[in-house]
Protein backbone atom coordinates (compact mmCIF):
# COMPACT_ATOMS: atom_id res chain seq x y z
CA UNK A 1 0.00 0.00 0.00
CA UNK A 2 1.32 3.43 -0.93
CA UNK A 3 1.71 6.01 1.82
CA UNK A 4 1.93 9.80 1.80
CA UNK A 5 5.55 10.93 1.91
CA UNK A 6 6.62 13.68 4.31
CA UNK A 7 9.29 14.96 6.70
CA UNK A 8 9.17 15.42 10.48
CA UNK A 9 7.53 18.70 11.48
CA UNK A 10 4.55 19.75 13.60
CA UNK A 11 2.20 22.57 12.75
CA UNK A 12 2.73 24.12 16.17
CA UNK A 13 6.41 24.50 15.31
CA UNK A 14 5.63 25.86 11.86
CA UNK A 15 3.02 28.47 12.77
CA UNK A 16 5.34 31.05 14.44
CA UNK A 17 7.31 31.25 11.21
CA UNK A 18 4.11 31.88 9.26
CA UNK A 19 3.22 35.10 11.06
CA UNK A 20 4.20 37.24 8.07
CA UNK A 21 1.81 38.74 5.51
CA UNK A 22 1.72 36.76 2.28
CA UNK A 23 4.22 34.18 3.56
CA UNK A 24 4.02 31.00 1.55
CA UNK A 25 5.66 27.87 0.23
CA UNK A 26 5.00 24.15 0.09
CA UNK A 27 6.07 21.21 2.24
CA UNK A 28 5.13 17.51 2.32
CA UNK A 29 2.61 16.85 5.11
CA UNK A 30 0.05 14.55 6.73
CA UNK A 31 -2.48 14.77 9.56
CA UNK A 32 -1.12 13.05 12.66
CA UNK A 33 -3.67 11.55 15.08
CA UNK A 34 -7.44 11.54 15.01
CA UNK A 35 -9.46 13.99 12.90
CA UNK A 36 -9.55 17.39 14.51
CA UNK A 37 -6.37 16.80 16.52
CA UNK A 38 -4.97 20.05 15.07
CA UNK A 39 -1.54 18.53 14.52
CA UNK A 40 -0.21 18.58 10.99
CA UNK A 41 2.91 16.43 10.79
CA UNK A 42 5.40 15.57 8.09
CA UNK A 43 7.50 12.40 8.14
CA UNK A 44 11.22 11.90 7.67
CA UNK A 45 13.04 10.52 4.62
CA UNK A 46 11.03 12.35 1.99
CA UNK A 47 12.42 11.19 -1.41
CA UNK A 48 10.77 13.89 -3.55
CA UNK A 49 13.10 16.75 -4.55
CA UNK A 50 12.52 20.22 -6.00
CA UNK A 51 14.85 20.67 -8.95
CA UNK A 52 13.66 24.21 -9.73
CA UNK A 53 11.14 26.81 -8.60
CA UNK A 54 9.86 29.77 -10.63
CA UNK A 55 8.31 32.34 -8.32
CA UNK A 56 6.57 35.45 -9.62
CA UNK A 57 4.77 38.46 -8.12
CA UNK A 58 2.59 40.56 -10.45
CA UNK A 59 1.40 43.69 -8.63
CA UNK A 60 -1.25 45.81 -10.33
CA UNK A 61 -3.58 47.43 -7.79
CA UNK A 62 -3.32 49.86 -4.90
CA UNK A 63 -6.39 49.53 -2.67
CA UNK A 64 -6.77 50.99 0.84
CA UNK A 65 -3.03 51.57 1.42
CA UNK A 66 -2.21 48.05 0.29
CA UNK A 67 -0.89 46.66 -2.99
CA UNK A 68 -2.62 43.58 -4.37
CA UNK A 69 -0.59 40.91 -6.14
CA UNK A 70 -1.01 37.69 -8.07
CA UNK A 71 1.57 35.19 -6.82
CA UNK A 72 2.51 32.04 -8.72
CA UNK A 73 4.95 29.33 -7.62
CA UNK A 74 5.84 26.70 -10.22
CA UNK A 75 7.84 23.71 -8.97
CA UNK A 76 9.68 21.10 -11.01
CA UNK A 77 9.50 18.11 -8.63
CA UNK A 78 11.25 14.80 -9.16
CA UNK A 79 10.55 11.31 -7.83
CA UNK A 80 13.88 9.43 -8.06
CA UNK A 81 12.47 6.17 -6.66
CA UNK A 82 11.21 3.09 -8.46
CA UNK A 83 7.77 3.41 -6.83
CA UNK A 84 4.94 5.83 -7.49
CA UNK A 85 4.57 8.25 -4.59
CA UNK A 86 1.28 9.93 -3.60
CA UNK A 87 2.34 13.01 -1.61
CA UNK A 88 0.11 15.22 0.50
CA UNK A 89 1.43 18.76 0.33
CA UNK A 90 0.67 21.88 2.34
CA UNK A 91 1.12 25.36 0.86
CA UNK A 92 1.27 27.82 3.77
CA UNK A 93 0.53 31.53 3.85
CA UNK A 94 -1.29 34.08 6.01
CA UNK A 95 -4.50 35.87 5.05
CA UNK A 96 -7.62 37.36 6.59
CA UNK A 97 -10.91 35.51 6.20
CA UNK A 98 -12.57 38.77 5.18
CA UNK A 99 -10.18 39.47 2.26
CA UNK A 100 -9.25 35.99 1.06
CA UNK A 101 -10.85 34.67 -2.13
CA UNK A 102 -10.77 30.85 -2.48
CA UNK A 103 -11.93 31.13 -6.10
CA UNK A 104 -8.65 32.89 -6.95
CA UNK A 105 -6.61 29.85 -5.87
CA UNK A 106 -5.28 27.52 -8.55
CA UNK A 107 -3.42 24.26 -7.87
CA UNK A 108 -2.26 22.17 -10.84
CA UNK A 109 -0.08 19.15 -11.52
CA UNK A 110 1.28 19.00 -15.07
CA UNK A 111 -1.34 21.56 -16.05
CA UNK A 112 -4.33 19.66 -14.64
CA UNK A 113 -6.36 21.20 -11.82
CA UNK A 114 -6.28 19.24 -8.57
CA UNK A 115 -8.62 19.71 -5.59
CA UNK A 116 -7.41 21.33 -2.38
CA UNK A 117 -8.63 21.81 1.17
CA UNK A 118 -8.37 24.98 3.23
CA UNK A 119 -7.03 24.78 6.77
CA UNK A 120 -7.50 27.92 8.86
CA UNK A 121 -5.15 28.43 11.82
CA UNK A 122 -4.29 24.74 11.95
CA UNK A 123 -7.88 23.60 12.59
CA UNK A 124 -8.68 20.45 10.64
CA UNK A 125 -11.84 20.58 8.47
CA UNK A 126 -12.90 17.47 10.44
CA UNK A 127 -12.59 19.28 13.77
CA UNK A 128 -15.06 18.06 16.41
CA UNK A 129 -15.83 20.55 19.23
CA UNK A 130 -15.31 19.21 22.73
CA UNK A 131 -17.77 21.43 24.63
CA UNK A 132 -20.85 21.22 22.39
CA UNK A 133 -22.37 18.99 19.73
CA UNK A 134 -23.03 20.91 16.49
CA UNK A 135 -25.48 18.23 15.37
CA UNK A 136 -27.71 18.54 18.42
CA UNK A 137 -31.16 20.02 17.86
CA UNK A 138 -31.92 23.29 19.62
CA UNK A 139 -34.39 26.11 19.19
CA UNK A 140 -34.08 29.15 16.96
CA UNK A 141 -36.05 32.13 18.29
CA UNK A 142 -36.80 34.88 15.77
CA UNK A 143 -37.80 38.15 17.49
CA UNK A 144 -39.29 41.04 15.54
CA UNK A 145 -39.10 44.16 17.72
CA UNK A 146 -41.50 46.95 16.81
CA UNK A 147 -40.36 50.55 16.47
CA UNK A 148 -40.73 52.20 19.89
CA UNK A 149 -42.18 55.66 20.60
CA UNK A 150 -39.96 58.66 19.89
CA UNK A 151 -37.02 59.11 22.31
CA UNK A 152 -37.44 55.53 23.58
CA UNK A 153 -35.85 52.12 23.02
CA UNK A 154 -37.40 48.70 22.57
CA UNK A 155 -35.22 46.28 24.58
CA UNK A 156 -34.87 42.50 24.38
CA UNK A 157 -33.31 41.03 27.53
CA UNK A 158 -31.97 37.45 27.52
CA UNK A 159 -32.09 36.36 31.15
CA UNK A 160 -29.21 34.38 32.71
CA UNK A 161 -29.10 31.52 30.17
CA UNK A 162 -28.75 27.91 31.30
CA UNK A 163 -27.02 26.87 28.04
CA UNK A 164 -25.10 28.35 25.14
CA UNK A 165 -26.73 31.10 23.06
CA UNK A 166 -25.70 32.28 19.59
CA UNK A 167 -27.18 35.68 18.67
CA UNK A 168 -27.40 37.50 15.35
CA UNK A 169 -29.36 40.65 14.68
CA UNK A 170 -30.34 43.38 12.26
CA UNK A 171 -31.19 46.86 13.53
CA UNK A 172 -29.84 46.62 17.09
CA UNK A 173 -28.28 49.90 18.29
CA UNK A 174 -27.22 49.14 21.88
CA UNK A 175 -25.94 46.23 23.97
CA UNK A 176 -25.19 45.61 27.64
CA UNK A 177 -24.20 42.47 29.51
CA UNK A 178 -24.06 41.21 33.10
CA UNK A 179 -21.66 38.80 34.80
CA UNK A 180 -24.35 36.09 34.98
CA UNK A 181 -24.75 36.21 31.17
CA UNK A 182 -27.88 38.35 31.13
CA UNK A 183 -27.78 40.45 27.96
CA UNK A 184 -29.92 43.37 26.78
CA UNK A 185 -30.19 44.45 23.16
CA UNK A 186 -31.92 47.69 22.25
CA UNK A 187 -33.34 49.37 19.15
CA UNK A 188 -34.81 52.80 18.46
CA UNK A 189 -36.05 51.98 14.96
CA UNK A 190 -37.21 48.35 15.15
CA UNK A 191 -35.07 45.24 14.70
CA UNK A 192 -34.93 41.50 14.08
CA UNK A 193 -32.97 39.30 16.49
CA UNK A 194 -32.22 35.60 15.96
CA UNK A 195 -31.31 33.70 19.13
CA UNK A 196 -30.28 30.06 18.84
CA UNK A 197 -30.48 28.21 22.19
CA UNK A 198 -28.47 25.00 22.02
CA UNK A 199 -30.40 23.44 24.91
CA UNK A 200 -33.71 24.77 23.54
CA UNK A 201 -34.52 26.90 26.60
CA UNK A 202 -34.64 30.69 26.65
CA UNK A 203 -35.91 33.12 29.27
CA UNK A 204 -36.43 36.66 28.03
CA UNK A 205 -38.32 39.91 28.48
CA UNK A 206 -39.22 42.61 25.94
CA UNK A 207 -40.07 46.22 26.86
CA UNK A 208 -42.10 47.08 23.74
CA UNK A 209 -44.26 45.40 21.16
CA UNK A 210 -42.84 42.32 19.46
CA UNK A 211 -43.52 38.98 17.84
CA UNK A 212 -41.54 35.77 18.25
CA UNK A 213 -41.38 32.60 16.19
CA UNK A 214 -39.57 29.38 17.09
CA UNK A 215 -38.09 26.59 14.99
CA UNK A 216 -36.43 23.32 16.02
CA UNK A 217 -33.33 22.51 13.95
CA UNK A 218 -29.72 21.27 14.37
CA UNK A 219 -27.22 23.98 15.29
CA UNK A 220 -24.91 22.97 12.40
CA UNK A 221 -27.69 23.63 9.88
CA UNK A 222 -28.37 27.11 11.25
CA UNK A 223 -24.71 28.02 11.72
CA UNK A 224 -23.54 26.87 8.28
CA UNK A 225 -26.40 28.78 6.61
CA UNK A 226 -25.35 31.87 8.55
CA UNK A 227 -21.71 31.52 7.45
CA UNK A 228 -22.64 30.98 3.81
CA UNK A 229 -24.75 34.14 3.83
CA UNK A 230 -22.25 36.15 5.87
CA UNK A 231 -19.44 35.52 3.36
CA UNK A 232 -21.75 35.87 0.35
CA UNK A 233 -21.11 32.34 -0.87
CA UNK A 234 -17.33 32.79 -1.24
CA UNK A 235 -16.68 29.76 0.96
CA UNK A 236 -19.52 27.54 -0.26
CA UNK A 237 -17.03 24.99 -1.63
CA UNK A 238 -14.91 25.19 1.54
CA UNK A 239 -17.62 25.53 4.16
CA UNK A 240 -16.34 22.56 6.18
CA UNK A 241 -12.98 24.25 6.76
CA UNK A 242 -14.53 27.62 7.63
CA UNK A 243 -17.15 26.03 9.91
CA UNK A 244 -14.51 24.01 11.76
CA UNK A 245 -12.44 27.13 12.41
CA UNK A 246 -15.53 29.05 13.59
CA UNK A 247 -16.52 26.16 15.90
CA UNK A 248 -13.06 26.49 17.43
CA UNK A 249 -13.65 30.23 17.89
CA UNK A 250 -17.05 29.62 19.46
CA UNK A 251 -15.59 27.24 22.02
CA UNK A 252 -13.20 29.97 23.14
CA UNK A 253 -15.98 32.56 23.31
CA UNK A 254 -18.41 30.29 25.18
CA UNK A 255 -15.65 29.43 27.68
CA UNK A 256 -15.96 33.03 28.91
CA UNK A 257 -19.68 33.80 28.46
CA UNK A 258 -22.75 31.68 27.62
CA UNK A 259 -23.98 34.35 25.18
CA UNK A 260 -22.01 35.09 21.99
CA UNK A 261 -22.99 37.90 19.65
CA UNK A 262 -22.15 37.06 16.04
CA UNK A 263 -20.11 40.20 15.47
CA UNK A 264 -17.64 39.31 18.25
CA UNK A 265 -15.81 36.51 16.40
CA UNK A 266 -16.41 38.39 13.12
CA UNK A 267 -14.08 41.13 14.41
CA UNK A 268 -11.18 38.68 14.06
CA UNK A 269 -11.92 38.17 10.36
CA UNK A 270 -9.90 41.26 9.41
CA UNK A 271 -6.68 39.96 11.04
CA UNK A 272 -4.23 37.82 9.10
CA UNK A 273 -4.12 34.24 10.36
CA UNK A 274 -2.24 31.17 9.12
CA UNK A 275 -3.88 29.45 6.17
CA UNK A 276 -2.87 26.32 4.31
CA UNK A 277 -3.91 24.69 1.07
CA UNK A 278 -3.78 20.89 1.44
CA UNK A 279 -3.63 18.79 -1.72
CA UNK A 280 -2.21 15.48 -2.92
CA UNK A 281 0.04 15.02 -5.94
CA UNK A 282 0.78 11.65 -7.55
CA UNK A 283 4.46 11.28 -8.55
CA UNK A 284 5.10 8.41 -11.01
CA UNK A 285 8.31 6.45 -10.57
CA UNK A 286 11.43 8.12 -12.00
CA UNK A 287 9.45 11.09 -13.33
CA UNK A 288 9.27 14.87 -12.87
CA UNK A 289 5.95 16.60 -12.23
CA UNK A 290 5.33 20.33 -12.60
CA UNK A 291 3.29 21.52 -9.60
CA UNK A 292 1.94 25.07 -9.71
CA UNK A 293 0.14 27.08 -7.02
CA UNK A 294 -1.31 30.56 -7.65
CA UNK A 295 -3.27 32.88 -5.36
CA UNK A 296 -3.99 36.55 -4.67
CA UNK A 297 -2.44 38.42 -1.76
CA UNK A 298 -1.68 41.93 -0.55
CA UNK A 299 1.22 43.90 0.89
CA UNK A 300 1.97 45.12 4.37
CA UNK A 301 1.91 48.92 3.94
CA UNK A 302 3.67 51.33 6.30
CA UNK A 303 4.71 54.99 6.16
CA UNK A 304 7.52 55.41 8.68
CA UNK A 305 10.37 57.80 7.91
CA UNK A 306 9.15 58.35 4.35
CA UNK A 307 6.75 60.72 2.63
CA UNK A 308 4.98 57.89 0.77
CA UNK A 309 3.89 54.38 1.67
CA UNK A 310 6.36 51.49 1.62
CA UNK A 311 4.83 48.15 0.58
CA UNK A 312 6.44 44.92 1.77
CA UNK A 313 5.74 41.42 0.49
CA UNK A 314 7.11 38.34 2.22
CA UNK A 315 7.24 34.73 1.11
CA UNK A 316 8.18 31.81 3.33
CA UNK A 317 10.93 29.76 1.72
CA UNK A 318 11.83 27.64 4.75
CA UNK A 319 9.13 24.90 4.32
CA UNK A 320 10.91 23.83 1.13
CA UNK A 321 13.85 22.58 3.22
CA UNK A 322 11.76 19.52 4.10
CA UNK A 323 11.99 18.14 0.58
CA UNK A 324 14.87 15.75 -0.16
CA UNK A 325 16.75 18.55 -1.94
CA UNK A 326 16.20 21.94 -3.52
CA UNK A 327 17.84 22.96 -6.80
CA UNK A 328 17.46 26.53 -8.08
CA UNK A 329 15.09 29.45 -7.62
CA UNK A 330 14.18 32.19 -10.11
CA UNK A 331 12.22 35.15 -8.79
CA UNK A 332 10.39 37.81 -10.83
CA UNK A 333 8.70 40.93 -9.44
CA UNK A 334 6.60 43.05 -11.82
CA UNK A 335 5.13 46.17 -10.19
CA UNK A 336 5.30 48.56 -13.15
CA UNK A 337 1.54 49.22 -13.14
CA UNK A 338 1.12 49.56 -9.38
CA UNK A 339 2.32 53.13 -8.85
CA UNK A 340 5.11 51.67 -6.67
CA UNK A 341 7.38 50.20 -9.34
CA UNK A 342 10.74 50.34 -7.52
CA UNK A 343 12.27 47.70 -5.26
CA UNK A 344 14.18 49.65 -2.58
CA UNK A 345 15.13 46.66 -0.39
CA UNK A 346 15.10 42.89 -0.74
CA UNK A 347 16.45 39.79 1.00
CA UNK A 348 17.55 38.53 -2.45
CA UNK A 349 19.61 40.62 -4.91
CA UNK A 350 16.79 41.71 -7.21
CA UNK A 351 18.08 43.45 -10.35
CA UNK A 352 16.02 45.77 -12.51
CA UNK A 353 15.29 44.49 -16.03
CA UNK A 354 14.87 46.52 -19.27
CA UNK A 355 11.07 46.14 -19.08
CA UNK A 356 10.97 47.60 -15.55
CA UNK A 357 10.52 44.30 -13.73
CA UNK A 358 13.02 42.83 -11.25
CA UNK A 359 14.64 39.41 -11.23
CA UNK A 360 16.85 37.30 -8.97
CA UNK A 361 18.41 33.84 -9.21
CA UNK A 362 19.50 31.54 -6.39
CA UNK A 363 21.50 28.34 -6.52
CA UNK A 364 19.95 26.23 -3.78
CA UNK A 365 17.40 27.34 -1.21
CA UNK A 366 18.18 30.81 0.20
CA UNK A 367 19.16 30.88 3.86
CA UNK A 368 16.43 33.35 4.78
CA UNK A 369 12.82 33.83 3.77
CA UNK A 370 12.02 36.23 0.96
CA UNK A 371 11.08 39.82 1.70
CA UNK A 372 11.07 42.82 -0.62
CA UNK A 373 9.79 46.40 -0.34
CA UNK A 374 8.30 48.55 -3.12
CA UNK A 375 8.29 52.34 -3.26
CA UNK A 376 7.15 55.11 -5.61
CA UNK A 377 10.73 56.38 -6.14
CA UNK A 378 13.98 54.52 -6.94
CA UNK A 379 15.42 55.33 -3.50
CA UNK A 380 14.67 57.12 -0.26
CA UNK A 381 16.05 60.61 -0.83
CA UNK A 382 16.98 63.27 1.72
CA UNK A 383 14.02 65.44 0.67
CA UNK A 384 11.77 62.39 1.07
CA UNK A 385 12.89 61.95 4.68
CA UNK A 386 12.62 65.70 5.38
CA UNK A 387 9.04 65.86 4.10
CA UNK A 388 8.24 62.85 6.24
CA UNK A 389 9.81 64.45 9.32
CA UNK A 390 7.67 67.54 8.69
CA UNK A 391 4.57 65.36 8.36
CA UNK A 392 4.13 66.15 4.67
CA UNK A 393 2.85 63.31 2.49
CA UNK A 394 3.59 62.95 -1.22
CA UNK A 395 0.01 64.02 -1.94
CA UNK A 396 0.43 67.20 0.12
CA UNK A 397 3.78 67.85 -1.52
CA UNK A 398 2.28 67.37 -4.98
CA UNK A 399 -0.54 69.78 -4.06
CA UNK A 400 1.95 72.46 -3.01
CA UNK A 401 3.99 71.82 -6.15
CA UNK A 402 0.81 72.28 -8.18
CA UNK A 403 0.14 75.57 -6.39
CA UNK A 404 3.75 76.68 -6.70
CA UNK A 405 3.53 77.33 -10.45
CA UNK A 406 0.66 79.87 -10.39
CA UNK A 407 2.10 81.46 -7.21
CA UNK A 408 5.48 81.95 -8.90
CA UNK A 409 3.78 83.37 -12.02
CA UNK A 410 1.76 85.82 -9.91
CA UNK A 411 4.88 86.79 -7.95
CA UNK A 412 6.77 87.41 -11.18
CA UNK A 413 3.94 89.58 -12.55
CA UNK A 414 3.88 91.58 -9.30
CA UNK A 415 7.65 92.12 -9.45
CA UNK A 416 7.42 93.28 -13.06
CA UNK A 417 4.59 95.70 -12.27
CA UNK A 418 6.47 97.12 -9.25
CA UNK A 419 9.62 97.65 -11.32
CA UNK A 420 7.64 99.38 -14.07
CA UNK A 421 5.96 101.60 -11.50
CA UNK A 422 9.33 102.59 -10.02
CA UNK A 423 10.76 103.36 -13.46
CA UNK A 424 7.81 105.60 -14.28
CA UNK A 425 8.28 107.48 -11.01
CA UNK A 426 12.01 107.81 -11.64
CA UNK A 427 11.40 109.28 -15.15
CA UNK A 428 9.05 111.98 -13.92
Amino acid sequence: MKRAVSCLLTLSALLPALLQPASANSAPTRWDGSPGSEVLAVEENCPISVTHEDLSFRITENIHYSLHARVEAIYQMENPTAEAQPVQMAFSLEESIHDFDPDAVSVTADGKQIPFQLVWDGVSPDYVPETFDPNQTGTLYTFTLAEPPEDADNDLTLLSPTGFLWVTYDGIRSYSGEVDGTSTLGTSTGATVWVYALDGNLDYTVTGEYTVETEELPFAQHFRAYLDKRYEGRYTDHLDALTAYKYHQLEKEWANLPVVMADWPENYDYSDIPLQFLYTVAFPAHETVEVAVAYNTRSDGVREGTADWQHTFTYLLSPAQHWASFGTLDLTVDAAESGYPYVISSSLPLEEQPDGSYAAHSEGLPAEDLSFTLYSAPELSLSDRITSALGITTYTLAFFQFLAVPVLVIAAVVVVLVLRHRRKKANR
